[in-house]
């Protein structure tokens, strides 16, 4: 699966605006839906995953857990483009069995890695999803993320939007960024909750903060 998708960030009481802007309301179709998403992010202590570009994580949904597998990917107008591999997960154990790509699945099942993988880092917030219907038959679906991440003692809040493309053009995604920015004071952003986490993780360390 490929995760199209663009960011902006705002404090919590700009985000609370969002769903009521009379701009956006013409494109919002059935019922904004709220979830609590905790996650845990894993990594080996010399950070092998996050070398080779990839985010790990057992995420619980009201429905279940979910192991999610995403790549660094690239980005090209403030929209990130990844490879996301999900399977069900019983919250505990990790599973690489079902990975298709052989020299991706032997690098994660490998004595070096796999027994290595520790929980690194946890998101934890709320999550209230919207679809959006765009005039030219896009399908997106706007996400306000609410809570925080956490690394040991350290902590940073959330206070985001996700808008990922569900069909149709990646424009709809900066057309609809350019709508909520003409009505609110919201920034674009390109760290992903993954890339966060890092940042709390080796703050003050010599790994630094950016992905190699």
């Amino acid at each position: 699966m490929v995760e199209i998708e663009l960011k902006l960030t705002g404090t919590p009481a700009v985000l609370a605006q969002v769903l009521t802007l009379p701009a956006l309301q013409p494109l919002c179709t059935g019922t904004a839906h709220a979830q609590p998403l905790l996650s845990r992010y894993y990594d080996t202590p010399a950070l092998a995953l996050r070398r080779h570009g990839l985010a790990l994580r057992l995420r619980q949904t009201p429905q279940g857990w979910v192991q999610t597998l995403k790549s660094r990917g690239s980005l090209e107008a403030g929209i990130a483009v990844r490879q996301e591999l999900e399977s069900p997960s019983d919250g505990h154990t990790l599973d690489f069995s079902g990975i298709g790509d052989e020299a991706l699945r032997t690098f994660l099942q490998s004595p070096e890695v796999g027994p290595c993988l520790v929980p690194c880092f946890v998101t934890d917030f709320e999550r209230i999803a919207q679809r959006l219907d765009c005039p030219d038959g896009s399908v997106v679906e706007l996400d306000l993320d609410r809570g925080e991440v956490r690394s040991g003692s350290r902590r940073a809040p959330i206070a985001e939007i996700e808008l990922e493309l569900v069909a149709g053009r990646r424009d709809a995604l900066t057309d609809l960024a350019a709508l909520l920015q003409a009505h609110l004071p919201l920034a674009p952003s390109t760290l992903s909750k993954a890339e966060r986490g890092y940042q709390l993780l080796t703050a003050g360390t010599k790994e630094g903060i950016e992905w190699t």
